[in-house]
């Protein structure tokens, strides 16, 4: 009865890239929220980003995908954190803590992203002159009273 079965290679391979995806989906998620509401005012590191010029707006979104690439690079093949989670659900008795490793392991990449980001920002506007600086909290300063982001994420900032 056993040889009319079809063997399965990998029984764990279908799960392990659903937990995978989840992951980067909540990755993801977490980002795009603190990128667009993080309040009922909308996001200010939105509209600190999109108050920069045009060029220096592209130059750090491109800094802003190199980091996003390398963070994706540096978690290929890693699949610690996905694994201990994995163990944890399959596991008779349930193990919060082995859980919550796992989360925050997700959590602290997702920070070290952030914080990249921040650093890239900030050393962008520390490169301006004073003139630039008025001109770009002026900008800001416009964003924020106006909120163009509110348009349900479909509003781009304009150039």
């Amino acid at each position: 009865m056993d040889e009319t079965k079809a063997k399965r290679r990998f029984p764990w391979l279908k799960l392990t890239l659903v937990v995978s995806l989840v992951l980067n989906v909540l990755v993801i998620g977490m980002l795009w929220g603190v990128m667009t509401r993080t309040s009922q005012q909308g996001s200010l590191l939105r509209a600190s980003v999109a108050a920069l010029p045009a060029d220096d707006r592209r130059e750090l979104r491109r800094a802003t995908g190199a980091i996003l690439r390398a963070a994706r690079d540096q978690t290929a093949g890693n699949t610690g954190g996905s694994q201990q989670m994995i163990a944890a659900l399959r596991a008779e008795e349930f193990d919060p803590e082995a859980f919550s490793d796992a989360l925050r392991q997700a959590q602290d990449r997702l920070l070290r992203i952030s914080d990249q980001m921040h650093d890239q920002l900030l050393a962008k506007v520390s490169e301006m002159s004073a003139q630039d600086r008025l001109t770009y909290a002026e900008s800001l300063e416009d964003r924020i009273k106006h909120r163009p982001w509110r348009g349900g994420g479909r509003e781009r900032a304009r150039d």
